[in-house]
């Protein structure tokens, strides 16, 4: 009998976790720093799309120039020897 009560046991914890890592998405949605966006058409949500990769890949060329630029400093230093 002990060990029925174990089953159900394991099986509830299980129920819970479930139930608890489907709404996290939900809860979280709600919390400062978490944007949630209704859509009101397909449109829409292309032309969003479009914008945030267009956006996305000038952040990416912007950080590769800095990057690039940083490198060239840093390559312009003298080394230092520390004893």
């Amino acid at each position: 009998m002990a060990f029925n009560g174990e089953i159900m046991m394991r099986k509830g914890l299980t129920l819970i976790l479930l139930v608890c890592g489907l709404f996290s998405g939900q809860l979280m949605a709600g919390h400062k720093g978490h944007e949630y966006v209704w859509v009101k058409n397909v449109e829409h949500q292309l032309r969003h799309e479009a914008d945030s990769d267009e956006l996305r890949s000038v952040a990416e060329e912007s950080a590769e120039g800095l990057r690039e630029h940083h490198l060239w400093q840093k390559s312009r230093k003298p080394d230092t020897h520390f004893r």
